[in-house]
């Protein structure tokens, strides 16, 4: 009887999923402030980096509009259109770029079994979350300082279109991530195909003023969707005709579960 209690006793108690939950939690915790304080630590210029490279992209952008002599096609400055557009696809580029570092973090922390690539994933993009909203309120500081320009008309609308655009690039970038932890160019195969999406997602124009043929192929990009939705969150005069929340969760969802099985079928 006593060796039966011993025996029993010696068995670890039966964990709580609300105990699991916190413990997943705090490793992720970890994990930002382990990133936090290794971009601060290594270079503050380079990471301020993250907050001036979207300036340097509206002002080239805002360039390209002038040498066209192409105005804005939504009854607002210049200015706020390409912010509109903007945000939403630095919210998903930063994202898929973060996800990049993802398999070589876990393998600087080697020595903590508990850590896992899926750890690292949520803790990079998290902080890119957060990140995208300190760029949006840069930009639209100095839209207002400098220029007097200011809108946002729906909020939750707007932060809906960049949350989901943001979810596309964690999507995205995990996939390739775990097709490329036993080959890293896998990943850069993925970063190369992204290039063009910074010309057909609407950034430098809006759907509406398209034909229906050029429109029925370009609306397959889920990445457009989520700029719609975010561009009539931000802008007082716009409505947008081909936004359809619905379709990007669905490929956010497609995207997550290709990389959960490409995990199960190829674990690491």
């Amino acid at each position: 009887m006593n060796a039966g209690w011993a025996a029993a006793g010696d068995q670890e108690p039966r964990r709580h999923f609300g105990e699991w939950l916190v413990e997943q939690g705090e490793i992720v915790a970890a994990l930002i402030s382990r990133d936090l304080k290794t971009r601060f630590s290594q270079n503050m210029f380079g990471y301020s980096w993250t907050f001036v490279l979207p300036v340097l992209w509206i002002a080239g952008t805002y360039g390209i509009f002038y040498v066209l002599n192409r105005t804005s096609p939504i009854f607002t400055d210049l200015v706020t259109f390409i912010i509109s557009g903007l945000i939403p696809y630095v919210a998903f580029r930063y994202t898929v770029n973060a996800m990049g570092k993802v398999n070589g973090a876990v393998r600087s922390l080697i020595i903590f079994p508990g850590v896992t690539p899926e750890h690292a994933a949520i803790a990079l993009a998290v902080v890119e979350y957060v990140n995208i909203y300190i760029v949006a309120a840069i930009i639209m500081a100095i839209n207002y300082f400098v220029f007097g320009n200011f809108e946002l008309d729906n909020l939750p609308l707007w932060i809906g279109g960049i949350t989901l655009a943001w979810l596309l690039g964690a999507g995205y970038g995990y996939l390739f991530s775990v097709l490329s932890r036993r080959d890293i160019t896998v990943f850069q195969l993925g970063i190369i195909l992204l290039r063009p999406s910074y010309f057909f997602s609407a950034v430098f124009f809006i759907p509406n003023e398209l034909r229906g043929d050029v429109l029925s192929v370009l609306g397959w990009n889920p990445l457009m969707h989520a700029i719609e939705i975010s561009r009539d969150g931000m802008l007082f005069h716009y409505q947008s005709r081909i936004s359809d929340p619905l379709y990007v969760v669905a490929f956010i969802a497609v995207l997550f579960g290709a990389a959960l099985a490409v995990r199960a079928w190829r674990p690491i």
